[in-house]
């Protein structure tokens, strides 16, 4: 057998090649995987295909490196930053459209000449006073606690409901109530007897008793029977008073 060759892979790693006996170079499977060709190279199974080029580690991040940011999730949520309005401007600066007009009047054609025609010319800013009606006053601007909208109805006390406080109120009442009904019974009569308080129902169910049997022991007869008002005063058109006729019979129409 010949003596190993030496040959250098892409990767720049020295791998031996074999040489077999007819004298040519045969490559073994670490030179195929470090050769870097990507005929040669072979992938395992369940693995993905080992690379060809020369790559950074595994531990490197590819991409721009965004410098961090200073105001996180933290700061956004529990800072609020209020609106601040920008400041209107003031009689110290000038009015360039008076200035731009001006310029063209007095014969400036390009930059140059305006900037010139600056230097000796100044216009400043004045304000124009409002041309219609003045704005409204609106509450919140007088109180600024204003709060616009219905009404909604007030927080549930979730706190007295937790803490039992109505159920102690509830106690306290009827306690009350039952120190007060016991100064009525001492200071009722000793003769045993308690004195039954009646409610307006209980009255009424009395008052319709007694009404109704007044009406029975009178001398009352039977009650008259309903008849329509239109039909009181109608005459019957039959005669049934004839003596041979009874008042199941009927007249024969002669």
């Amino acid at each position: 057998a010949h003596p190993p060759a030496i040959a250098q892979g892409r990767s720049g790693s020295c791998v031996p090649r074999l040489r077999c006996s007819c004298g040519a170079a045969a490559m073994s499977e670490g030179f195929r995987q470090r050769s870097g060709n990507p005929l040669l190279v072979k992938d395992s199974i369940g693995r993905a295909k080992p690379s060809t080029f020369l790559l950074p580690p595994e531990g490197h991040a590819y991409g721009l490196t965004a410098p961090p940011d200073a105001e996180g999730a933290r700061e956004v949520v529990g800072h609020w930053a209020a609106h601040v309005p920008r400041r209107r401007p003031g009689p110290e600066l000038q009015d360039f459209k008076k200035m731009n007009k001006l310029a063209a009047k007095s014969g400036v054609t390009n930059a140059g000449d305006l900037k010139q025609w600056r230097v000796s010319n100044s216009v400043m800013l004045v304000h124009s006073g409002s041309t219609g009606s003045l704005p409204k006053v609106i509450p919140s601007d007088v109180i600024p606690s204003f709060a616009y909208g219905r009404r909604n109805r007030p927080s549930t006390p979730i706190k007295a409901v937790v803490g039992a406080v109505y159920a102690a109120e509830q106690e306290e009442f009827f306690n009350l109530r039952y120190q007060m009904l016991e100064r009525e019974r001492s200071t009722e009569p000793s003769n045993g007897r308690r004195a039954v308080k009646m409610t307006k129902a209980a009255m009424q169910q009395i008052s319709n008793a007694r009404e109704q049997r007044a009406a029975m022991e009178e001398d009352v007869g039977p009650p008259e029977l309903f008849k329509m008002s239109k039909f009181k005063k109608v005459t019957s058109r039959l005669n049934l008073n004839l003596p041979p006729l009874g008042r199941s019979a009927s007249t024969p129409c002669l």
